[in-house]
């Protein structure tokens, strides 16, 4: 009731930026000074994941200069989800943001989103994100999904679940890599919050369960959500552990009552992907752990993942890359000033 109290008050306006912080005595500064110069009221809300390096010392230091800025301090690591999820609960705004403690944000991107927000009575609104190489003042960069313009996209589950394909967009071009603003209210009434059991798509994870909730999501050309690109951010491998989570969620969606046929067929075949990682990633470690039986096992499975299956291992018998390449929609690189001009 408190939020929806402030929702329909005069400040619409008002936003929390979430950021969870793990590590991030590079990069936190940054983040946090981007999040407090937006041009419209903001609450920030750092939660830091059981820091080992300065974080902690350092957005202390920074909430001195700034009553706008709380730190909270966990002692152990439970994860960006745990962490995001103690922020939101602490959020007495209208809207809330979330913010990655390696990336930044244009000053004026929460005002124009919170503008299309209100005016189109949206609950979750994301901006296309720019996508930036790890250097000051970068004066280029490529947008996450679309090289051109969008306007407003209004997503369904359907939509959102085959734009999540990466034989459809392309590897990390997917939606789920978006970080729009949610509404309090909306998150308060449904008993939605991230999965903390999640390293792994978490937020394509909560991004669903809005829209199988019923919310009204709205995709606009990019504000200035700047992702920055690091050396070896992409050499991570997940544990099957973490990719069985993304299949049994893909399962729970195709359970939900009134799912309509289109979205149906789009879930299941976003829940195919997932088994083909799952199945994969889960003969590697039985491999590894020479667990004949358990790899063998992994065989159970339907026909596709089979097929699947046997042509990495094949291709892996033959000295190749066991997963091909995708044939990647190479994103076109144009000049900041270009891509923010959309907006």
């Amino acid at each position: 009731m408190r939020i929806r109290a402030i929702c329909r008050s005069a400040h619409l306006s008002d936003v929390t930026v979430v950021i969870p912080s793990y590590n991030s005595i590079a990069t936190i500064e940054a983040a946090v000074e981007s999040a407090l110069a937006q041009t419209i009221p903001v609450n920030v809300i750092v939660v830091d994941d059981g820091s080992k390096d300065a974080t902690v010392s350092k957005v202390q230091q920074l909430a001195k200069q700034n009553a706008n800025l709380t730190l909270i301090a966990q002692p152990q690591n439970r994860g960006p989800s745990a962490a995001r999820n103690r922020a939101i609960a602490e959020a007495k705004t209208c809207w809330v943001a979330i913010l990655d403690a390696d990336d930044y944000m244009h000053p004026d991107r929460l005002r124009k989103m919170v503008d299309v927000g209100v005016k189109q009575k949206l609950d979750l609104v994301a901006d296309d994100l720019v996508r930036v190489p790890a250097t000051p003042l970068p004066a280029s960069g490529t947008r996450l999904w679309a090289d051109q313009s969008i306007g407003l996209v209004h997503m369904d589950a359907g939509r959102f679940a085959l734009e999540n394909l990466n034989s459809r967009t392309g590897n990390r071009r997917e939606l789920g890599y978006l970080k729009p603003i949610i509404r309090s209210d909306f998150l308060t009434a449904h008993a939605i919050a991230y999965n903390e059991d999640m390293r792994l798509s978490e937020d394509y994870d909560i991004y669903m369960r809005c829209l199988l909730a019923g919310a009204r999501f709205g995709v606009i050309d990019p504000c200035g959500y700047f992702s920055v690109d690091y050396p070896n951010s992409l050499s991570k491998e997940f544990a099957s552990a973490d990719l069985r989570r993304v299949l049994d969620r893909d399962r729970e969606y195709l359970m939900h009552p009134g799912l309509a046929d289109e979205a149906k067929r789009s879930i299941s075949k976003h829940k195919i992907q997932a088994y083909k990682h799952w199945a994969w990633m889960h003969l590697i470690e039985r491999v590894r752990d020479r667990d004949l039986a358990g790899a063998v096992a992994t065989f159970v499975a339907p026909p596709v993942i089979v097929a699947t299956l046997v042509g990495r291992v094949i291709r892996h018998a033959l000295g190749k890359e066991p997963v091909p390449q995708s044939d990647d929609r190479e994103a076109k690189v144009q000049s900041i000033e270009q891509i923010l001009a959309a907006s």
